[in-house]
């Protein structure tokens, strides 16, 4: 096929970077003729055909509703079977909204932090202009939606009406040769020393970008509450608000044991490295980080609001907490799951979970659906 994918950021810089380039890569390397239509971009596979996508200066919402008309001019010059979009854009034959569902996203966000958010998110353009691109979308304005979550996938029926039929469940692939456990060693060794930690220093791992969506302020009160509290170590991957919580770390009394990384590009290593994965987020469609953190061989805490809850096993590859406010539960989550007993048990258990979900099984997923709707179209 000759396909049209569109990504106004292609990079590697976070979890959902890391499954559209996973994508570009099999697609192109299954013989399909892709095209990559994006505004920025890092490396690309070699026979991938790369247009850019011009973005408006200005504020935010100008460069969102810019981009998504400037792709769909530039995807009609010429000949496409399929044209399957990531972000918000113009009537592609496939939408796959791995970013969920943005008022979902408002209400929880509101839920947790106070009413007062309501009338402000009414007013905010940069709001307004991803609803209405939604409202285009989950609307008719693209052939079949692609959710990675059950929970998603309620979302956009309740908030939009649309059809059932009209949208499919494909959970995210994981590269399980890339993200896997570290049986020798070497590599939790080697990162814990560049660390200076020792060997038996309990370290938990927070990954993702947009501290705030993704529950550091709930982490880092949960984490001065545990009993292992004066040694345990937060590692922090991911962009986001340094300089807030930091000061927040301080207040709390627990700056010298966390450490803000920034954006790596081995979060493998440091999955290798770590004892434990905790996203209390308030809101995640289906977290690839938590996904590729299991494939490690590291157990999960996460909360509700993450569609990757949908496909872990409680008390065996990780717990849910249902509130992210709860750092009580959380703290109490975190404590059971760091003791040493059992550890390797659990190990196992995230591994064969994340097992289910490879990459090679999404990408035959994806394509299937896509056939289908090529098929729906010709006939």
């Amino acid at each position: 096929m000759k396909i049209a994918l569109i990504r106004r950021r292609y990079v590697e810089s976070g979890g959902a970077e890391r499954y559209v380039a996973q994508l570009v890569t099999a697609l192109s390397g299954a013989g399909h003729a892709v095209h990559l239509f994006a505004n920025r971009w890092a490396a690309v596979p070699a026979g991938v055909q790369v247009h850019r996508v011009p973005v408006p200066p200005g504020p935010a919402f100008l460069g969102i509703l810019g981009f998504a008309w400037a792709a769909h001019r530039m995807t009609r010059r010429e000949s496409f079977d399929l044209v399957l979009s990531f972000d918000r854009t113009i009537r592609p034959d496939v939408y796959r909204a791995g970013d969920g569902c943005h008022q979902a996203w408002l209400d929880r966000r509101q839920a947790v932090e106070g009413g007062v958010l309501r009338c402000l998110d009414r007013l905010n353009p940069l709001h307004r202009s991803l609803i209405g691109l939604e409202g285009h979308l989950f609307g008719g304005g693209s052939r079949r939606i692609i959710v990675n979550s059950r929970m998603v996938q309620e979302e956009i029926l309740r908030y939009y009406g649309t059809a059932p039929s009209h949208v499919r469940v494909i959970y995210t692939g994981v590269d399980l040769a890339r993200f896997y456990p570290d049986p020798s060693g070497e590599t939790r060794e080697a990162l814990r020393g560049r660390m200076g930690l020792g060997r038996g220093e309990p370290v938990v791992l927070f990954a993702g970008s947009g501290f705030e969506r993704k529950g550091l302020t709930f982490l880092l009160h949960a984490a001065r509450r545990i009993e292992a509290g004066r040694g345990l170590r937060i590692w922090v991957l991911g962009k986001g608000n340094t300089g807030r919580y930091r000061g927040m770390a301080e207040r709390l009394g627990i700056l010298d044991r966390v450490h803000f990384a920034g954006v790596v590009t081995d979060p493998e290593d440091w999955m290798r490295a770590a004892d434990l994965f905790v996203l209390p987020t308030i809101y995640d469609p289906f977290s690839n980080a938590c996904l590729e953190a299991m494939a490690s061989g590291l157990p999960v805490i996460t909360t509700g609001g993450n569609g990757v809850a949908e496909i872990m096993q409680e008390r065996r590859t990780g717990a849910v907490v249902g509130d992210p406010r709860d750092v009580t539960r959380l703290a109490e989550c975190m404590q059971e799951f760091l003791e040493p007993a059992g550890r390797e048990e659990r190990a196992a258990a995230a591994r064969e979970c994340a097992q289910a979900f490879s990459a090679e099984k999404h990408t035959e997923q994806l394509l299937a659906a896509c056939e289908e709707v090529l098929r729906e179209a010709g006939a």
